[in-house]
C-alpha cells in the first residue's frame, strides 16, 4: 500500500546538530512525509546534514527555513508538539501510535513540532499547539532528536494502513494556524488600546486566546468575520 503523508510538515525548532537534521530528512523521505521546516537552526551545515541523509538530499535541499515557529506552522490547520516530559498546561496528550492513527487517516494539513536537543520545546514554542505527542520512556527521559522524528514517522506510516482516528481532529475546513495567530494579535492590540491589559500579563492573555482559537476549530469564513469585527473595533477605538 502506498503511503501518502504529504499533508504533514515536520518542524525542527532550533536544531543544534546538522546530523540530526539529516537523520530527520531520511525519515521524512522513507515514510513519504510532505516537507521539512527548520526554525532558526544555529549551526546548520548542509553538507553534514546531507552526509547523514543518503538518498534524501532533496528533503534537505527543499527545507523551509523560518525565523519563528509561527511562520513554520502558518499553513497548518492542526499543530502537534512533541514532549518527553510532563507539562503544566492541560493539553490533550497521546502516544505516537495513537496520534498517528488520527494524523495519517485524514488529509488535514498538520505540523509536528520537535524541540532542540538540549532543552526540548519551550512554553513559548508550544503556544500554537493544540495537542501533545508524548514519548513514553523510563525514568530516563532522553530521546535523540533524529530518533524521535524517525519513531514518529514510522508510527504515522504504520497508522496510514486503514486505521481509524482515536482522537478528535479538526475538519478540513478549519482555518490555518497563521490566520488564528492574526486574530490573536489583532485582539491583543485592541485589548491594549482599550486598557484591558493594564495590570495584566500580555503573554498570559495572548496564550488564553491562542488556546481558545485552537479549540474552536474555526473555518476561514469565521476567522475572516472575527478579523473584520476586531479591525472595526480597532478603528473605532482609534477614531472615537
Amino acid at each position: 500500500m502506498t503511503v501518502d503523508l504529504s499533508h504533514i510538515t515536520v518542524v525542527l525548532v532550533r536544531p543544534q546538530q546538522p546530523g540530526n537534521i539529516g537523520v530527520a530528512a531520511r525519515a521524512i523521505a522513507n515514510h513519504g512525509i510532505g516537507r521539512l521546516a527548520l526554525v532558526a537552526p544555529p549551526h546548520f551545515d548542509p553538507e553534514r546534514a546531507r552526509w547523514m541523509a543518503p538518498k534524501s538530499h532533496h528533503v534537505i535541499n527543499g527545507a523551509h527555513f523560518c525565523e519563528t515557529v509561527e511562520e513554520a506552522i502558518a499553513s497548518s490547520q492542526w499543530v502537534v508538539a512533541t514532549t518527553a516530559r510532563p507539562r503544566t498546561r492541560e493539553w490533550p496528550v497521546s502516544t505516537p501510535e495513537d496520534i498517528g492513527k488520527t494524523i495519517a487517516s485524514t488529509r488535514t494539513p498538520t505540523a509536528i513540532l520537535f524541540g532542540p536537543e538540549d532543552s526540548g520545546l519551550s512554553n513559548d514554542d508550544l503556544r500554537m499547539a493544540q495537542h501533545l505527542l508524548h514519548f513514553p520512556t523510563t525514568a530516563i527521559s532522553s530521546i535523540n532528536l533524529g530518533q524521535a522524528v524517525t519513531a514518529t514517522a514510522a508510527s504515522l506510516a504504520a497508522a496510514h494502513r486503514g486505521n481509524q482516528p482515536l482522537i478528535d481532529q479538526p475538519s478540513v475546513a478549519t482555518a490555518p494556524a497563521g490566520k488564528r495567530a492574526e486574530v490573536v494579535r489583532r485582539t491583543v492590540e485592541v485589548l491594549g488600546t482599550a486598557g484591558y491589559l493594564n495590570g495584566r500579563s500580555e503573554d498570559m492573555v495572548a496564550n488564553t486566546l491562542v488556546r481558545l482559537a485552537g479549540r474552536a476549530d474555526m473555518t476561514d469564513d469565521e476567522v475572516n468575520n472575527l478579523l473584520g469585527m476586531v479591525k472595526h473595533l480597532s478603528w473605532w477605538s482609534t477614531h472615537r
